[in-house]
């Protein structure tokens, strides 16, 4: 029985309705009690009681009723009919109410669905493979709501002790066997939110500004505190945080260069995708072995209702995807994607000089993507999928070494030149297994390897006598098990837990040649390998102790093979309605350990590209660890329109920063492959960043807005000229506003965007001096630079501009896309470099991408 410490509790009923008493004493309790109005209709209740246990009240008033009330969680009550055997119904199991939700056009189940007992005020949310459970409920039926982002959502009622039910959402609502499926409608009260965590609407991609074609990393950048970390080029920056600081899953497996020319495209094709999530700050234990954030999406399964297809050409490249069941039980999916500027402007281009020398120089360069995906299903508990994806680049160049040269100097053999052959793949395979244990247990089975290959063979010929020829070439591999177990107990306890174990593999060689003069030449020929074995354990409990109160707490530990490092990594995050329309709050905190980190040569322009490696923990390296505070408020001010708050703080200690900023690729000959050389250019700091998300969203009609506001700061200490002093880091941005405005019309839909944000640091020379020696016919000069980024670059800002029409051609569908880039023309300065000269200092502005229309075409079957 339950007590509670306040005024007695005063029940004086006499063969009153038993609607009226029920009424009474939830004013009197604050029960939650749940039941049908026919249950209770024309049944009497009497009473008299006197006292603090707000059970003994209930019983009261039920007693003689043949109405028992089960308790489902504190506070809260389901009133059931008493059956005509008491002995029975007190043995009574209780039951589960269970089901999958699916994608009604193509049969697949849909992963991160909301599933909310309107009366009951509880919900759970279904797994990987489209499940759901909610257990310990009395065999009743149940008024539910069933909701998925970018799909209609639906109310109908479910029945706990029957089988599963199978839910198909689509864009309106449909007839489901085995339930009742009545009018559609979204409310905050369905909302099972994770702190941090964003689903992505992939069917809603095309409504948002692209370049050029669908593309999931430029959507995220619409969420407040996701950017860039350079304009045209870099990772995706996290709430200030480095690039390396973001795992990408793909299929459970980790995916570890994901992107395609120089950061410009991801390798995520959206069409291939079946779900993404995206977790910023603390995230669930599941996840780890990163600081910033976790992107975790899976491909699709292939229909298995009808064969379709899709083909899409834009200005980069073109693509397609196929997906088919191919029986009752099985299907797949497969896709590919080219870029064609290859095909366009050639890769060989064949020059003659004006004395008749010849030679050809070479601009060849494409990426392409390739994923495939096979589904089986053993029976309604057993799921078996195989997927595969490649991809990567690749850049042949043979040029003039001074590209500065006229346009004429192109057209005739070099004297000095520099070749480049790069080129850079992923490649992973996975195989998952789901398994339906029971009602209440479900367990997920994940082997996978994850392959990063990268060679960079260039030959540089800086003067007529000295070059330099170097085959540079890097290689990880990881491979690995995971297991992960959910068990449902009960509407208030859903327990997860598992076991992951991988190997890590890092191989790196150089074979090299410098020519210093005719007849000088010295020959470097190197090999590094690192191996390092992980083993992680993680348990967690989500606790819904009352309708308005939801806590996930949970501990992941890990054993690091590379130094012995062993880490526990305790996580908490709280959800509390206050309102289920008007206010949500939620808050969380976590703590994050990183045993890789990736590093750059800063010193050759040889091997430039593939220095960027993963550089494992070991003797040498500590790990790096963050700690995470979040705090967030979500309303929902009419349906449609939402807002949403949050502030975040979070400090990085061991991270690796570069020891001298200033220093610039300058020489042909770089410090070689060894570890302990690339980590003598680096020091180890400490990075703060704390800051405020503000975002809203309007949908009305055929209108869509979004506002989103990010204001933070992030700073690192480190040695450095100026001391042990606190600094904005490179990737600083105390300011940043997005917006965009679309319409949507039954053939036409347009999307106007815009970006303001401040610009970079940059480190701005003080002073400028000359030194020099006797034996120096001049004194060379020098920039006095005492601070590092003690400037900042000016405002960033871009309008853009995307019209899409959608039309039926020869029995298919069709729509055509017409992306502006920068429609003002607005000349942005990217990056700013200064050198010293015999008069003063040269500054160099590194400007953005002018004005870029950019088309492309779709068509599905």
């Amino acid at each position: 029985m339950e007590a509670r410490a306040q005024a007695p509790i005063v029940i004086r009923v006499d063969e009153a309705p038993l609607t009226a008493a029920l009424e009474e004493v939830r004013a009197q309790t604050d029960l939650d009690l749940v039941y049908a109005e026919r249950l209770v209709e024309d049944r009497t209740a009497s009473c008299s009681y006197t006292g603090a246990d707000r059970g003994a009240a209930l019983a009261c008033v039920l007693d003689g009723t043949d109405v028992r009330a089960e308790r489902v969680r504190r506070g809260q009550y389901v009133l059931v009919a008493r059956p005509d055997d008491e002995r029975n119904a007190e043995a009574t199991p209780r039951a589960s109410l269970k089901g999958y939700v699916l994608d009604a056009e193509t049969g697949e189940r849909l992963p991160g669905a909301h599933v909310y007992l309107t009366q009951l005020k509880a919900g759970a949310t279904t797994n990987q493979d489209g499940y759901f459970v909610m257990s310990g409920l009395p065999p009743k039926d149940y008024r539910v709501r069933i909701s998925y982002l970018g799909y209609q959502s639906i109310d109908t009622t479910l029945t706990a002790g029957a089988g599963p039910a199978r839910i198909s959402l689509a864009g309106t609502s449909i007839q489901s066997e085995g339930v009742v499926v009545e009018a559609g409608s979204t409310s905050v009260d369905d909302n099972e939110r994770l702190p941090g965590m964003r689903s992505v609407a992939l069917n809603r991609l095309d409504q948002l500004p692209s370049f050029g074609e669908p593309d999931l990393f430029r959507a995220l950048q619409w969420t407040p505190g996701i950017r860039k970390s350079g304009v045209t080029s870099g990772g995706l920056s996290v709430r200030g945080g480095n690039p390396d600081q973001n795992l990408y899953l793909l299929d459970g497996a980790p995916v570890y260069h994901p992107w395609h020319a120089f950061s410009l495209i991801s390798t995520f094709q959206t069409q291939t995708l079946r779900s993404t999530e995206l977790y910023r700050g603390t995230f669930p234990v599941e996840h780890g072995g990163r600081l910033s954030a976790v992107l975790d999406a899976q491909m699709k399964d292939g229909s298995r209702r009808a064969p379709k297809a899709v083909a899409g050409l834009s200005v980069f490249s073109g693509r397609f995807r196929v997906e088919s069941p191919l029986t009752e039980s099985t299907s797949f999916m497969v896709s590919g994607r080219r870029s064609y500027l290859d095909k366009l402007i050639g890769r060989r281009h064949p020059v003659t000089g004006d004395s008749g020398r010849r030679d050809t120089l070479r601009t060849g360069y494409y990426f392409f993507d390739t994923s495939a995906k096979l589904t089986h299903r053993f029976g309604p508990n057993h799921r078996l999928s195989f997927s595969y994806y490649h991809g990567g680049d690749d850049l042949d160049l043979r040029l003039p070494f001074d590209l500065s040269l006229d346009f004429s100097s192109w057209l005739r053999p070099p004297d000095l030149l520099f070749e480049v052959a790069q080129n850079w793949d992923n490649r992973v395979v996975s195989a998952q297994h789901r398994y339906l244990a029971g009602d209440d247990l479900f367990l997920t089975t994940t082997g996978y390897y994850s392959g990063y290959r990268a060679q960079e063979a260039s030959f540089v010929q800086p003067t007529t006598t000295a070059s330099l020829t170097s085959d540079y070439r890097v290689r990880l591999s990881d491979a690995g098990v995971k297991v992960r177990a959910d068990y449902h107990h009960s509407v208030s306890h859903e327990w997860t837990g598992g076991l992951e174990v991988s190997t890590l593999q890092f191989e790196s060689t150089l074979n090299s040649t410098l020519q210093r003069s005719s007849g000088t030449s010295s020959r470097r020929v190197q090999d590094s390998r690192v191996a390092a074995a992980k083993v992680v354990g993680y348990l967690q409990d989500t606790w819904t102790p009352t309708p308005q109160w939801t806590v996930e707490s949970g501990v992941r530990a890990g054993y690091f093979s590379g130094g012995d490092y062993v880490h526990l990594a305790p996580r908490l995050s709280a959800q509390h309605v206050v309102h289920p329309r008007w206010l949500v709050v939620e808050g969380s905190v976590g703590l994050h350990v990183q045993h890789l980190q990736r590093l750059r040569d800063r010193y050759s322009l040889a091997y430039d590209l593939v220095s960027s490696r993963w550089i494992p923990a070991s003797d040498r390296v500590r790990p790096a660890t963050g700690g995470q505070l979040g705090l967030g408020t979500y309303t929902q001010l009419r349906p449609g329109w939402s807002l949403e708050l949050d502030a975040y703080a979070r400090e990085t200690r061991d991270i690796l920063v570069p020891a001298d900023v200033f220093q610039e690729k300058e020489g042909i000959e770089g410090p070689g492959i060894e570890i302990g050389a690339l980590l003598g250019q680096y020091v180890t700091g400490t990075e703060r960043a704390f800051g405020l998300e503000f975002s809203t969203r309007y949908e009305q009609g055929p209108w869509r807005a979004r506002l989103g506001l990010s204001m933070g700061r992030t700073f690192i200490q480190a040695p450095a000229r100026s001391g042990l002093r606190w600094r904005p880091s490179g990737l600083d941005v105390p300011v940043s506003v997005r917006s965009t405005l679309g319409w949507e019309g039954a053939h036409w839909q347009a999307t106007v965007a815009a970006e303001l944000r401040s610009g970079y640091p940059i480190t701005v020379p003080e002073a400028r001096y000359k030194l020099g020696d006797p034996t120096a016919s001049t004194p060379t000069s020098y920039l006095y630079r005492p601070q590092v980024h003690n400037g900042r670059l000016p405002p960033y800002l871009r309008v853009d501009l995307t019209v899409g029409y959608q039309f039926q051609l020869l029995s298919a569908d069709w729509t055509a896309t017409v992306d502006v880039s920068n429609v003002t023309n607005r000349d942005n300065v990217l990056d700013r470099t200064y050198r010293p000269t015999e008069t003063g200092v040269d500054v160099n502005r590194q400007r953005g991408l002018p004005i870029l229309p950019l088309v492309e075409l779709e068509m599905r079957l």
